[in-house]
């Protein structure tokens, strides 16, 4: 945008004369027509337009990873069965438990069962390039309307290098607790960055639509409501010059938007009764994924130098954006507190309230990538050629992004685990939904939708609704009796894992281990282990419950 006179008389770093900030009312932001308008660039569309470029790069790089891996294993799984091109899962127990994100699940399944496995991955690229575009307006807008500005595109290269490829990515661009707003493989939770999308067209003029974006987050994982009312509810006690009709309107919309996940959640995972209920948020909480849920697990250095990423955010960002950054930290900070403060509250620590992290720790990264790009930017000499600096930070870029081409090629290669070959074994020798024993690790968690097989139970792959939670952890422990860490499977377990309905069929014994049981022989072995076959299940229908 070209400078204005009186921004022409003004020194370099000198505020925006009061004058101008009497026209608007205490925190209202910029209007969008001098935001819309790249800083410091002609209006000629391909220079307004340049940052999609790194960011349709950034998603496509992103998403490079085979199917299926970690959490895919799980959030998956319901899509997988729905879809039909799995029916193998017809006759798997943990298919057929309450969905915790069905939204996710509809949309997912479809793409299965039109496009394969292709759409999943084209989705998340979508999401990626979504996720910087979003870093990069946030970003611009919460900085000072007198900070210097680098274009956009320098600031999405700058932001994808740094993602991708650099050494503190992992605290730069990730959430406290081990969590995430973006992987390189689909899940729920990459939906968070329609927060970020959501966050930057309402500070662009925007509100509607961003309202209506950053509530479909909470539509695909509904984890992320507290997220949508903190990020709604601060921009509507901000925006004081916005008419009380208008708050209203965007109000409205945003409850309507979250109203579906709310009420499913509340109706499908209602307390069977008070003594169910605390059994399964326990064993969740503190069993499960404590890792997630409990702060004493993850309060590290690593969360101090978010908190110092953030904090320095705050300091750099306009008045406006210091109450908007400083609101969603605090609410962060005093979720955690009373985690901390209740570890027996196990609704709260369930709910997740450091979950803010995930997208609050990008954005403030993307405002201090932006604001040092611009001072940079103000740094270079008249005298240096003009396109020097641009190219600098372009061979940056393209090395950047080769090595993260490399790092995404090694991901697609990575072998699925052990196990797929015997699983495959026991469909072709048996029926297509027989009911396949694994050992419950981790390291096992990918048969269910590699092989594809129908598995008794894994400790990956958990329920949310209590009932089905307890009886999650019934299965579980049956394995675990099953399964010692090394010698023989103890047979004694066998008989109450068999009256499950359906029956399994077939054992699959790791390497290292053996299997001596009445009514169980052996039909093949790899370098993986060995599977046995159920020569007598139990007599009981082929319908899990």
């Amino acid at each position: 945008m070209h400078p204005t006179s009186d921004e022409k008389q003004r020194a370099p770093g000198e505020e925006q004369p009061a004058s101008d900030e009497k026209q608007r009312a205490p925190g209202e932001e910029q209007p969008a027509a001098t935001l819309s308008r790249e800083p410091g660039t002609s209006p000629r569309a391909w220079r307004r337009w340049s940052w999609v470029v790194p960011c349709a790069v950034f998603g496509a790089i992103l998403a490079m990873s085979r199917p299926f891996v970690v959490n895919q294993n799980t959030y998956l799984v319901h899509a997988a069965r729905r879809s039909g091109a799995f029916p193998q899962l017809e006759a798997d127990w943990f298919a057929h438990t309450t969905d915790p994100t069905p939204f996710f699940t509809w949309l997912a399944s479809h793409l299965l069962s039109i496009v394969g496995t292709g759409g999943l991955l084209a989705l998340n690229a979508l999401l990626g390039a979504a996720c910087l575009a979003g870093l990069v307006f946030a970003a611009e807008a919460l900085l000072p309307d007198a900070a210097p500005r680098a274009p956009r595109w320098a600031v999405a290269c700058a932001l994808a290098a740094a993602w991708l490829a650099g050494p503190w990515r992992e605290v730069t661009f990730e959430g406290v607790a081990g969590q995430y707003v973006l992987r390189d493989f689909l899940q729920p939770s990459n939906f968070g960055v329609l927060l970020l999308c959501g966050l930057a067209l309402w500070l662009h003029g925007r509100p509607r639509a961003g309202a209506a974006v950053a509530a479909l987050a909470a539509l695909m994982h509904p984890t992320y409501a507290p997220s949508v009312l903190l990020i709604v509810g601060t921009a509507l006690v901000l925006d004081r010059g916005t008419p009380w009709r208008r708050r209203a309107i965007l109000a409205a919309l945003t409850a309507a938007l979250l109203a579906p996940p709310l009420i499913w959640t509340a109706t499908q995972f209602a307390p069977s009764d008070a003594g169910t209920f605390h059994a399964a948020q326990k064993l969740i909480a503190d069993g499960r994924i404590p890792h997630h849920s409990a702060p004493q697990r993850w309060l590290d250095a690593d969360v101090l130098y978010r908190a110092l990423i953030v904090a320095a955010a705050i300091l750099l960002a306009r008045r406006s954006g210091k109450l908007r950054l400083g609101a969603f930290a605090g609410v962060c900070v005093l979720g955690t507190l009373a985690a901390v403060a209740l570890p027996q509250l196990y609704t709260l620590r369930l709910a997740f309230p450091w979950r803010i992290s995930t997208w609050l720790v990008p954005l403030c990264t993307a405002v201090l990538c932006a604001a040092l790009l611009g001072r940079v930017t103000r740094l270079v000499p008249p005298r240096v050629p003009r396109l020097v600096a641009p190219g600098i930070l372009g061979v940056v870029w393209l090395v950047a992004m080769g090595a993260a081409v490399d790092s995404g090629l090694r991901r697609m290669r990575r072998p699925t685990g052990p196990g797929v070959a015997l699983a495959l074994e026991a469909q072709r020798r048996g029926a297509v939904t027989d009911v396949v024993l694994s050992p419950p690790g981790f390291e096992w968690e990918h048969l269910r939708l590699n092989a594809p097989v129908a598995l008794f139970a894994d400790w990956k792959s958990h329920p949310y609704a209590d009932r089905e939670v307890l009886e999650w952890d019934r299965r579980i422990k049956l394995l675990r009796k099953l399964y010692p860490r090394r010698g023989r499977l103890q047979c004694s377990a066998l008989a109450p894992i068999l009256a499950s309905a359906p029956a399994p069929r077939w054992v699959l014994v790791p390497k290292g281990s053996s299997m001596s049981c009445p009514g169980v022989e052996l039909a093949t072995s790899d370098r993986d282990g060995s599977l046995y076959r159920i020569v007598e299940p139990s007599p009981r229908s082929s319908r899990p419950h």
